[in-house]
């Protein structure tokens, strides 16, 4: 942990200043062991392995404990890196651009193995700070800690310990993980100091019965119980005919000025072929993660608008992404006056079956 960390840390149970209380072990400015402290509630925190920990997955109810060991077993397997992530992470934050971070002090609500809080500083955020309940901590301080701007801390998204003090917040594929998405949005909203932004992308219903009907009955009821080891060889056979279907199929015909015609007519074709530049190694990550996860939810575009409404964001933009989930992007404002909703002028396309990309 950074020293300056600190000044943005605030306590879980109080909302009291953080100091640090001990240091056991540092690094030049990284402090590798050691123990924070509420001023006002004394509450103690401890600083292991350079991550400052705010929450112990032991102690969550069996559902938000389940979905942390799952992916924290996750990212600590799945550790490459890929030159593709920042245009995925752009589609999924638009119609945010990476001069956007400059000097910005930014929130990563779910960081997992750190791709996307690297990204941010090194488009120039100010601070970033990545948050994440399971062990994937371990995975993204290792990735994040040769950088000045970067860090790493082990928290729930329902009890953020930080000040109200972030320029942009974003969460990307976590929100829709939680035993309630809605509270864990309102909760990171909360983090954005007024005249801040935030982006969210989530699965989006429309689209998705297929997955819904048949895919989450196998995956709540057998993938994300099974031993985690016996998952990852299982989950190479539905991996190998996703990779052989968009290196074969949905990749070539999208590149060709006379198939892209034909790839349009095709079963799930815009976000397959989105995914076919990627490797063996992404779209193996990509199958893995929807059978592992215990809790999927899949959100409806009239549902994700309320979302909006209920932290009285501004100017938002909602978009149809690959058509198949739903991104978010708004201003943060307090107070806000009654009434206040989905302004005029807002991104409107996006219905299913128009991408808004």
């Amino acid at each position: 942990m950074k020293r300056k960390l600190v000044d943005y840390l605030r306590c879980p149970s109080c909302v009291g200043k953080i100091a640090l209380a001990s240091v056991a072990r540092a690094e030049a400015a990284e402090v590798i062991e050691g123990e924070l402290v509420c001023v006002s509630c004394k509450r103690a925190f401890l600083i292991t392995r350079g991550i400052p920990r705010f929450a112990a997955p032991e102690n969550l109810a069996p559902d938000k404990a389940a979905t942390a060991e799952n992916f924290g077993w996750q990212w600590q397997h799945f550790t490459h890196s890929d030159e593709l992530y920042a245009d995925q992470f752009l589609g999924w934050i638009g119609p945010v651009r990476p001069e956007f971070f400059r000097e910005k002090v930014v929130l990563e609500g779910g960081c997992g193995k750190g791709r996307h809080t690297l990204l941010a500083a090194g488009w120039g955020a100010r601070e970033v700070i990545g948050v994440d309940l399971s062990s994937a901590v371990e995975t993204a301080f290792a990735a994040t800690r040769h950088l000045e701007n970067a860090h790493i801390v082990q928290a729930d998204i329902y009890q953020l310990p930080f000040a109200r003090v972030f320029d942009y917040a974003f969460s990307v594929g976590v929100l829709h993980h939680l035993p309630d998405p809605r509270s864990g949005f309102r909760s990171l909203a909360s983090k954005v100091k007024e005249g801040g932004s935030l982006s969210a992308w989530v699965y989006g219903a429309e689209n998705n019965e297929w997955i819904t009907r048949g895919v989450n009955p196998l995956r709540e009821k057998f993938s994300s119980r099974i031993d985690r080891r016996a998952l990852l060889h299982l989950s190479k056979l539905p991996a190998a005919l996703l990779y052989l279907a968009t290196k074969l199929v949905y990749g070539p015909l999208n590149r060709s000025q006379t198939g892209s015609s034909l790839a349009k007519h095709l079963f799930y074709n815009d976000y397959l072929s989105a995914i076919s530049s990627f490797g063996w190694r992404e779209q193996h990550t990509i199958v893995f993660d929807h059978l592992v996860a215990p809790t999927s939810h899949y959100v409806r575009r009239d549902e994700f608008e309320e979302w909006w409404l209920d932290v009285e964001a501004k100017d938002v933009v909602i978009g149809w992404h690959n058509k198949n989930s739903w991104r978010g992007f708004g201003r943060i404002e307090q107070p806000a006056l009654a009434g206040d909703s989905i302004k005029p002028g807002v991104e409107r396309s996006g219905t299913p079956g128009a991408e808004t990309r």
